[in-house]
């Protein structure tokens, strides 16, 4: 008998009205929402999962259909029940689940009319619906059996069992749109979009190993590997065991870009390579979080070529605090310094290979030992910033400048080769490393004569061609570098 037993007490269950207001208030997008509810289908031992939408303006909707195990009537209820799990239960180990609350919340994130109809093999096809207007007309937590469309049960009629989550009211979506706003129409689309980009990548490992098929309206999803191992030039570089051998982690260093063809970028998203540095937690190999250092490390730009993989059994879900929408985690103590000694290893090893890609050594043109003659050279000035300046030893460009006669082909060839050769990756490697030295062009810059012979030149071929003194100055102190020097006035005449 507890301690409490002889005290007055009063059962409080929360508000209706109040609950499902905050169930909808958890952050997800669509795309997040919609992973959730594949977890819960990939739980069922599911092995095809068929995601299907359309657009009807306000009336539009989304189901979610599985080939899975389906639920019989207690399990279906069970479901429906918001915080039905306790997440310190012991669980099946592939059960991407944890809180109970996942179908629930990810729905009411979306839509305010959420039905689930379910059939399990040797079972009659079941349903329940919640109506959140319903909810809050009545306040009280009533699950319907009922659906909106009778049609849809029938899909599971061809399926030995299965489940299908349909989505309608899609107030967070689409709100009250009419069906000819093309502005709505393109959101929705573009929203859809986003979403099997992110499943391609959230269940890459599942759809590589064919352990899973995805479908958005009948169009089979592609998994996407963010460490991009088929490519030539990525690099396994370690993997190890920690944490009683429950944590397995992979570092890989991606291929250079240059070694990626253009349809290969695209798909990999080089343009975000910055953004997806980092680690890449999964949990039963399903994509939790990515592109974070998850504290231990700052984003760079010449770390952006480092993925480490994380793999962690669901019986850790505590100790790496594991959110309701699994968009966040936190290393646990047992493994927080080998992350780091790891972490370190992997962004030297791709901070290495933009140091040799962007050829800083050999710009240097204090070393003399390289017979590698590069368009561009650089210096470093006494201050420690570095100064980039064409190297007039180039072959090419020391042709053109001993040449007698050039011709407009030469400058078009010698400016076309200046452009291609630009030591980006050198100077944004300098940058992150010494943003301190940047070479910061101020108005005490010293004046060359080679600049105020260049400045004359053009002055005398705007006079010529009837320019006054006062426009022909002002066009020249618009154009660099003579916008840096306004005591240009005082040299040309």
């Amino acid at each position: 008998m507890s301690k409490y037993s002889s005290y007055i007490s009063e059962e409080t269950p929360p508000k209706a009205r109040a609950m499902i207001n905050t169930f909808r208030a958890f952050g997800y997008n669509l795309q997040t929402a919609i992973a959730d509810i594949v977890d819960n289908s990939i739980s069922a031992k599911a092995e095809n999962i068929w995601i299907n939408y359309e657009w009807k303006g306000s009336e539009s909707w989304v189901t979610i259909t599985d080939d899975g195990e389906g639920m019989d009537k207690e399990s279906l209820v069970v479901a429906m029940t918001p915080g039905s799990k306790d997440p310190n239960d012991e669980r099946d180990v592939n059960d991407l689940g944890r809180f109970g609350l996942g179908l629930k919340t990810s729905s009411f994130s979306q839509c305010k009319v959420l039905t689930v109809a379910t059939k399990k093999k040797e079972y009659n096809t079941l349903k329940r619906c919640w109506d959140l207007d319903f909810v809050h007309e009545t306040g009280k937590w009533t699950l319907l059996d009922y659906i909106s469309n009778q049609k849809i049960i029938e899909k599971l009629s061809n399926q030995e069992s299965g489940t299908i989550v349909l989505w309608e009211k899609l107030d967070r979506l689409v709100g009250n749109s009419h069906i000819e706003n093309e502005a709505a129409r393109k959101v929705f689309l573009e929203e859809f979009a986003l979403v099997e980009e992110h499943l391609s990548l959230v269940f890459h490992r599942f759809l590589e190993k064919r352990k899973l098929k995805l479908w958005i309206n009948d169009i089979s999803i592609s998994p996407w590997d963010p460490f991009m191992k088929e490519e030539e030039g990525g690099q396994l570089i370690s993997d190890e065991y920690l944490d009683k051998n429950n944590v397995h982690v992979k570092c890989y260093v991606l291929p250079h870009i240059s070694k990626i063809d253009m349809e290969t970028r695209t798909k990999a998203k080089t343009e975000d390579w910055y953004k997806l540095q980092g680690f890449y937690v999964y949990r039963n190999e399903r994509l939790l979080l990515y592109g974070d250092w998850l504290g231990l490390f700052t984003k760079n730009e010449h770390y952006k070529n480092a993925r480490i993989l994380i793999d962690i059994p669901n019986k850790l879900d505590h100790e790496w605090k594991i959110d309701i929408k699994k968009a966040t985690a936190t290393p646990s103590i047992f493994v927080r310094k080998d992350l780091v000694r790891l972490g370190k290893m992997t962004r030297q090893l791709a901070a290495n290979m933009y140091r040799f890609r962007g050829n800083q050594i050999m710009l240097d043109d204090s070393i003399t030992s390289f017979d590698f003659k590069p368009v561009w050279k650089a210096t470093k000035k006494r201050d420690g910033a570095m100064k980039y300046y064409i190297n007039k030893e180039h072959p090419i460009i020391e042709r053109i400048l001993t040449s007698k006669n050039i011709k407009k082909d030469d400058v078009k060839t010698i400016l076309k080769l200046i452009s291609e050769t630009t030591p980006v990756e050198a100077i944004i490697q300098n940058y992150s490393e010494n943003p301190e030295s940047i070479e910061l062009r101020n108005e005490g810059k010293e004046l060359e004569q080679g600049t105020i012979l260049l400045a004359q030149m053009m002055y005398d071929s705007l006079s010529k061609s009837g320019v006054n003194r006062e426009m022909a100055l002002k066009q020249i102190l618009n154009i660099e570098p003579f916008n840096e020097y306004p005591q240009l006035i005082e040299h040309v005449n």
